[in-house]
């Protein structure tokens, strides 16, 4: 087979292809859910593999190609076939990684800051360092994770969503006194946990305790 022919079989390949995508869209923005779930089906793979490229974490590559699915979907009447299709949504989730990337950058910082916080040493954790950061991201996660929940619900809602003590009164429904009381006993709990923790000391100088 010459190049020429296969050239013109591929091309036809690709016009029979976008033609039958494009009778699909049509068929998700008139509401047909089996339509909107082959076109989910038909991208979810590709749009995994994209995700897991920039953010390189099998669990948050899982969450933003399931939120650029989502998206597509509830965008599908914005688009105007100005690109083609697969250009528009690799697009889309390309936005959808980089701001799941920053989300999940500040948490880290947020984590490491209120390791740093309960351990008294902040001039001991670099917060750029991708290493010890996720080292100490999760220590602090798991240590959360075995609080008490009165006590956990406290410190998440202070230290994390940086909620004021009136604002986690009103949504916890308890006083301010007793708001405060648990949010130091969270943290003496935290702190207790941080300093018996190898993986701390490990990424500190001198790999001491303080």
């Amino acid at each position: 087979m010459s190049v020429a022919v296969a050239t013109c079989i591929d091309a036809g390949r690709r016009i029979l292809a976008e033609s039958e995508e494009a009778r699909l869209l049509a068929r998700c923005r008139s509401g047909d859910r089996q339509a909107q779930e082959a076109l989910v089906r038909r991208y979810q793979d590709r749009t995994y593999r994209l995700a897991y490229d920039l953010l390189g974490n099998h669990e948050d590559a899982l969450d933003a190609s399931q939120e650029a699915l989502v998206a597509m979907l509830r965008s599908l009447p914005s688009f105007r076939g100005e690109a083609r299709f697969h250009t528009w949504f690799y697009r889309l989730t390309v936005n959808i990684c980089l701001m799941q990337r920053r989300r999940l950058l500040t948490r880290t910082r947020i984590l490491t800051n209120l390791a740093a916080r309960e351990l008294d040493s902040p001039s001991q954790f670099d917060p750029e360092s991708a290493a010890l950061g996720s080292e100490i991201q999760s220590a602090v996660r798991e240590h959360l994770r075995q609080l008490p929940p009165a006590l956990r619900a406290i410190i998440v809602l202070r230290e994390i969503e940086g909620f004021s003590y009136d604002e986690i009164a009103e949504v916890l429904r308890i006083p301010l006194g007793t708001v405060q009381s648990r949010l130091s006993r969270a943290r003496s709990l935290l702190r207790k946990a941080l300093l018996a923790d190898d993986r701390i000391p490990s990424v500190r100088p001198g790999g001491e305790k303080p």
